[in-house]
Order: C-alpha cells, then sequence, then structure tokens
C-alpha cells in the first residue's frame, strides 16, 4: 500500500473534535477582529474632517496669507478661526470638541450598552444575536460614511450615527467569549485567551490600513468598506458559528467531563481532606 501524503497524514491526526475546536476559534477570532476593524476609521478620518488647507494661488501669488490678482486686489483669504476645506461642521474652531464628542458619544453608549448586552445575550442565541449585532454595526458604520456621498453636514446626525453603533457593537464581545467558553472551558484558558485576544491588534491594524487608503480622495469609502466587511462577516456568522459542541455531537470540554464524574456529595468529601 503506498504511503499517504504528508498533508493527509497531517489532517487525520487530529480528531474530528480537535478540527471543530480549531474552527470556532479561528471564526470568533476572525468575528471580533472585523468589530475592532470597524471602529478604527473615525480616528483615521479625523484629520480629513477638519484639516487646514493653505489658499490657493489664483491668477496670482500668496502674500501674508492671501492671493492676490495681477491687479494687486485680493481673491481669497482665510479666517483666523476656520478652515476653507474642511467638512462642516467640524470645519469650526470648536472642531476639538465636536470631534470630542463624537469619541465619547461612542463610549458612552458602548459602556451603557455591554451591561444591556450581557443581559439581553444569555436569553438569545448566541448566533442569532451576534449575526444582528453584526449586521447592525455595518449599517451604522457606512451609515457615516453616506454622509460623504449625500453631503450631510448636520452634527447630530452624525452623534446619533455614533450612539447606535457604540450600542450594536456591544453585541459582539459576550458573544463571543460565550462561544470561546463553551468550546474551550477552563482548560489551558491562559494559552487560548492569549493568542485569540490578538486580534484586536489584527482588527486595529486592518481597519487602518483600509481607512488610511481612501481617506484622502473619498473619506466616505473609509467607513463604507469596514461597514460592508463587518456585515459581510455578519452573514458569515449566521451561516458557519456553532453554538456549543453538543449541537455537533462533538465531546465535551475537559472540565465538563471531570465534572460529570465526580460522584454525589463529593463537595463534602473535599472539604473533610487535610489542609483544606
Amino acid at each position: 500500500m503506498a504511503r499517504l501524503p504528508a498533508g493527509i497524514r497531517f489532517i487525520v491526526s487530529f480528531s474530528r473534535d480537535q478540527w471543530y475546536r480549531a474552527f470556532i476559534f479561528i471564526l470568533t477570532f476572525l468575528l471580533y477582529a472585523s468589530f475592532h476593524l470597524s471602529r478604527k476609521p473615525i480616528s483615521i478620518v479625523k484629520g480629513e474632517l477638519h484639516k487646514y488647507c493653505a489658499p490657493g494661488k489664483k491668477d496670482g501669488v500668496r502674500v501674508n496669507g492671501q492671493s492676490q490678482t495681477a491687479g494687486g486686489v485680493p481673491t481669497h483669504q482665510l479666517p483666523d478661526n476656520e478652515t476653507d476645506c474642511g467638512w462642516a461642521p467640524f470645519d469650526q474652531d470648536n472642531y476639538q470638541q465636536l470631534l470630542g464628542a463624537l469619541d465619547y458619544s461612542f463610549l458612552c453608549a458602548y459602556a451603557v450598552g455591554m451591561y444591556l448586552s450581557g443581559i439581553i445575550g444569555e436569553r438569545l442565541p448566541i448566533r442569532y444575536y451576534l449575526t444582528f449585532g453584526m449586521l447592525a454595526s455595518g449599517t451604522f458604520t457606512a451609515l457615516f460614511g453616506l454622509g460623504y456621498f449625500y453631503n450631510i453636514h448636520s452634527f447630530s446626525f452624525y452623534v446619533v450615527t455614533q450612539i447606535i453603533n457604540g450600542l450594536v457593537q456591544t453585541t459582539g464581545w459576550p458573544s463571543v467569549v460565550t462561544c470561546l467558553s463553551n468550546w474551550f472551558g477552563k482548560g489551558r484558558r491562559g494559552l487560548i485567551m492569549g493568542v485569540w485576544n490578538s486580534h484586536t491588534s489584527v482588527g486595529n491594524i486592518l481597519g487602518s490600513l483600509i481607512a488610511g487608503y481612501w481617506v484622502s480622495t473619498c473619506w466616505g469609502l473609509s467607513f463604507i468598506v469596514p461597514g460592508a466587511i463587518v456585515a459581510a462577516m455578519g452573514v458569515v456568522c449566521f451561516l458557519f458559528l456553532i453554538e456549543h459542541p453538543k449541537d455537533i455531537a462533538c465531546s465535551p470540554t475537559l472540565v465538563a467531563v471531570r465534572t460529570r464524574s465526580l460522584p454525589r456529595g463529593s463537595s463534602w468529601m473535599v472539604c473533610r481532606l487535610p489542609g483544606v
């Protein structure tokens, strides 16, 4: 009999349960990395919403902050407290307060929503709850970018979008952590969570790269593209996320097996051990 190829030998060296656990590990990693990816654009685009643009030269030369025509008549001069090419309303002298409001509106909503999400999430199927959150996050992330294409300059529009986005983004963490705990339990939690938590850095790096690609030419796409990615990952979540090993007849976690194998009254027996 011919020897199996090295790749096939590698595949069959792992059990069915191990392959499913690896799949859930990678899937939840990508799902939550996409959440971080969608949060990064606002920090990249801030410089485009408020930027200083020097006056252009129009049929003349720039002299002391203004442009003069051939006849010596000034054609344009920047106000001292505004820019001439920022995105209203962030082009005013109070732009720091306005941009800061975008941050704390998201963060306050995220803080409140995280508490509510934990209560709601434990009463709903993880797959449905996480799918809804990712689709909603993608929608409101993209909605912020649509302000560029529809020429929206209402400050309340951007604040409300940030608030709702902050609320729906809270569906991610409780869901993926619960799913990961169902599959891996407490065994080697330090190693598993240490590697898995790198999704934060991966998502932030990808979010910065994607947002930075369009920020100077069309900053609306810096939000729309990450929003589309999160929404697409929501569809992947709906199609492939398995909430618990028992749903596909996989063996329970090692901790669960040990717990069920203890005899009745074993907790009292433990208390009788010397030194306890």
